[in-house]
């Protein structure tokens, strides 16, 4: 099956975007090496070797780096200006204008309520397992209103949201199905869950094929999952309960680093998935 037409025999909408900037594109490569030249070496030294060690007695070791980063929120800012170089706000400029009442899964020390401004984030409850992000968020004036909490047993009422958010957390959250179930709850009827994540580009002449996401355990991310596109999409359709859709398929190759590294090439995938009213989810006995 085509990669841009995986899902639309189940009605899913697909959109591709790409840049048309060679200029822009050769700098973010340039600046990649730069980086790479500079920060490499400290990184193997300090990091890389240490994790490499551990992980063959703890397949789950949490890499020296990660730990200083999920303590620190200034160094974790500092972390997605590097990765997502020139303007880390920038990677949240495809998603949808907000509407209604919202929910950020994930919402670190509030880059994405950086983005949208002050009035916007009104909107918005920002949950998050962080408790050095958050507090960091709430120094810098981003929140409003603010959970301790994971995903998967939210401390609020049923269909409280017309949205829900998963701005670049969801390769973060291990257990999909129930966050799902949790998200269905969560929602209005015709509520929409948005996904913005990064997922890594397959080139057809590597002869190279994901047929499904796994996990894996990086030295710079923790443990998180890896998708392209199509393995993605699957895992979504797989991941859903009845009342939840897959609807439409946003591809966006935007101008950061992270999309434009020279090891893993990237693009930005906005997924939308819509509720059905729950009274038309047929349960069977």
């Amino acid at each position: 099956m085509e990669l841009n037409s995986i899902g639309m025999d189940k009605g899913i909408e697909h959109q591709i975007h790409r840049s048309n900037h060679p200029i822009l594109i050769k700098l973010l490569e340039t600046v990649y090496w730069m980086y790479f030249i500079v920060l490499y070496p400290i990184y193997y030294v300090w990091n890389k070797r240490d994790f490499t060690k551990n992980k063959l007695k703890n397949p789950f070791y949490i890499s020296k780096l990660v730990r200083l980063i999920e303590k620190h929120p200034r160094l974790y800012e500092w972390s997605m200006f590097v990765l997502n170089f020139p303007k880390p706000t920038s990677v949240y400029r495809f998603l949808p204008p907000l509407k209604g009442s919202i929910l950020q899964v994930g919402c670190g020390t509030g880059l994405l309520n950086k983005h949208v401004g002050k009035s916007q984030s009104k909107k918005i409850v920002n949950l998050d397992i962080n408790p050095h992000y958050l507090e960091y968020g709430i120094r810098k004036g981003r929140y409003d209103s603010y959970l301790l909490s994971g995903i998967y047993d939210v401390p609020m009422e049923d269909k409280s949201f017309d949205v829900i958010i998963f701005a670049r957390c969801f390769h973060h959250i291990r257990h999909h199905k129930k966050a799902f179930a949790e998200c269905a709850r969560l929602l209005k009827d015709h509520g929409e869950i948005w996904i913005a994540d990064p997922v890594i580009m397959e080139e057809a002449e590597s002869g190279k094929q994901m047929t499904e996401g796994y996990m894996v355990n990086s030295s710079i991310d923790g443990v998180i999952w890896r998708f392209t596109k199509a393995a993605l999409i699957k895992h979504i359709i797989k991941s859903l309960p009845p009342q939840l859709q897959l609807t439409s398929i946003t591809d966006d190759r935007q101008l950061h680093m992270t999309n434009y590294n020279l090891k893993y090439a990237q693009t930005d995938i906005l997924a939308v998935i819509v509720k059905t009213s729950d009274s038309a989810v047929v349960h069977k006995p």
